[in-house]
């Protein structure tokens, strides 16, 4: 388009000479009255083209009139304008941060290719709300968008958690954010400290008190676990009885579905009657139990609170036959770091062949231990006692464990543990009740209990 035309494109949009439909854009106290051209837009758009097949009279009815504009509340005027400039020159000169995102929703709803393209162009750094154009991209499939979207979110977390952008943002892509391991950040309760933010805003705009409570409830209403079985359990009340078991596994708990079970689980005629066993008749009584394995709560280091004293951290080792091969030391370690007073915990499992040996007797599964701080904190310390387990997969059968009493974790010795925890013939014996044959898998768990902590005071 040479420079005259493109001069009286733009001087027929700005003046609305002879204009024929008038657009009402915006909501509540941000709309504005813009007038187009029927018959450059629908040239423009099918979508348009759509709007204005009406009959010479219908047509004059409804658009002649400014008293009669086509209502959008759901687009920006600024970003229409941009649409609008664009239909009619072809130039793009007020697309910026700010606005793209509301151009791509509005070049996607109206159709019209050619401008979501230049939308997605502006850098990252440069949109109004890093958070909500990642879920726009989402919306239209935008892979390649999105995915520059996480990496700048990751890259910047630290800032972009404390800005009032992060407040924004709904229950889901909440949960996605904070759940994210390529998360970069200084410390662990930032995370925390993000989601408690995030709860005060949610309090603000239900127009209730920012109280303990209040915040718990709003986080609460984001949690869900994977349950990796659940073992459901009469005992026996004779020892060389078996318990009645019924077993439901890999099932997902949130605040939606919070239980599950056997609505009929045992008849109260088998249930009482005396060759069964599970019926206590001196005590008039019955013993329930359920066993529960539980992999780690994808919201966990967002709802759980970053100050408590104890708690346990566990790793499944997945594909454990083909962990169990390897020839020279490998690991394995949790996704995810739990937080306990302050401080970030991992936990890491080890194979520990001796001399390259290829027998399970002579390798060894190491679990270990490790603890951090902030990064800027070079003098903290604490001291606790822990439990180290594997979680045992067999109904009346113990965990394997050892304990490690009052031991001190500080910047120069952050991590402990046992290298030979149990041979790899020992943790693999179905008879011992460790190892799933069928997911080849098992459960390791350290619990921990922080019983002193020092760290640096920045205040």
């Amino acid at each position: 388009m040479s420079q005259s035309v493109v001069d009286r494109m733009k001087n027929l949009l700005s003046t609305g000479e002879d204009a024929d439909v008038y657009f009402l854009v915006g909501d509540g106290d941000e709309k504005e009255l813009l007038s187009a051209h029927k018959l450059v837009l629908k040239h423009a758009s099918e979508v348009f083209a759509a709007m204005f097949r009406f009959d010479a009279k219908n047509e004059k009815a409804e658009f002649a009139s400014a008293n009669c504009p086509v209502e959008v509340i759901d687009v920006e005027a600024a970003a229409f304008k941009v649409m609008l400039s664009f239909i009619y020159t072809g130039e793009l000169a007020e697309l910026n941060g700010d606005n793209a995102m509301a151009v791509l929703y509005a070049a996607t709803k109206y159709d019209i290719p050619g401008l979501v393209g230049p939308t997605l162009q502006i850098p990252i750094s440069e949109l109004r709300n890093v958070f909500l154009a990642y879920a726009q991209a989402g919306l239209y499939e935008l892979e390649a968008f999105a995915n520059d979207g996480l990496f700048y979110i990751d890259k910047n977390a630290d800032t972009l958690l404390k800005s009032e952008e992060f407040l924004q943002i709904d229950q889901k892509l909440l949960c996605e954010i904070l759940e994210r391991d390529e998360l970069q950040i200084n410390e662990e309760i930032s995370i925390w400290k993000a989601a408690l933010r995030w709860a005060d805003s949610e309090c603000r705009e239900n127009g209730i008190e920012s109280s303990a409570e209040n915040r718990r409830a709003v986080l609460d209403s984001l949690w869900h676990c994977c349950v990796h079985s659940a073992i459901f359990r009469i005992i026996s009340q004779k020892i060389e009885a078996a318990n009645s078991v019924g077993t439901l596994g890999n099932f997902v708990l949130d605040n939606k579905l919070t239980n599950l079970g056997f609505p009929n689980f045992v008849s109260f005629a088998e249930l009482m009657d005396p060759s069964n066993n599970f019926y206590n008749r001196e005590e008039d009584k019955m013993t329930l139990a359920i066993d529960v394995i539980v992999d780690e709560p994808k919201t966990e280091k967002m709802i759980s609170d970053p100050n408590k004293s104890n708690g346990t951290i566990s790793i499944g080792i997945e594909k454990l036959s083909e962990f169990a091969r390897q020839i020279i030391l490998s690991e394995r370690k949790s996704e995810s770091m739990l937080q306990i007073k302050g401080f970030s915990w991992k936990i890491l499992a080890q194979i520990n062949p001796k001399n390259g040996s290829t027998d399970n007797n002579q390798k060894w599964l190491g679990i270990f231990l490790f603890c951090a701080a902030s990064k800027d904190d070079k003098n903290w310390s604490c001291k606790c006692s822990t439990t180290f387990r594997i979680v045992s997969q067999k109904n009346g059968v113990p965990d394997f464990g050892g304990e490690l009493n009052d031991n001190i974790f500080d910047n120069k010795e952050n991590g402990l543990g046992y290298a030979n925890f149990i041979s790899f013939t020992e943790l693999m014996d179905p008879k011992n009740g460790f190892y799933n044959k069928i997911e080849d898998k098992v459960t390791l768990a350290i619990d921990i209990n922080v019983k002193e902590a020092k760290m640096e005071d920045k205040s």
